[in-house]
């Protein structure tokens, strides 16, 4: 395999990755909701609160809705 052929490859494969993670915000136009770690149901238990917005696990994040750019 050449390296242009093996490098076109990668390149799609990431490009096919990007638009696929991100492909509710490319329809919707909304924001990634939900990313703290407290959301995981694995450390629930282990952790107290968000360290990012201070929520606990039970409530939704504290942070102020941002204005969209």
């Amino acid at each position: 395999m050449s390296f242009l052929t093996l490098f076109a490859v990668i390149f799609a494969v990431f490009g096919l990755s990007f638009v696929l993670i991100n492909i509710r915000h490319l329809i919707t136009g909304d924001e990634f909701r939900g990313t703290c770690a407290s959301n995981n149901p694995m450390l629930k238990n282990k952790i107290g609160k968000c360290d990012v917005c201070g929520k606990t696990p039970e409530e939704d994040c504290q942070l102020p809705e941002m204005p969209k750019a």
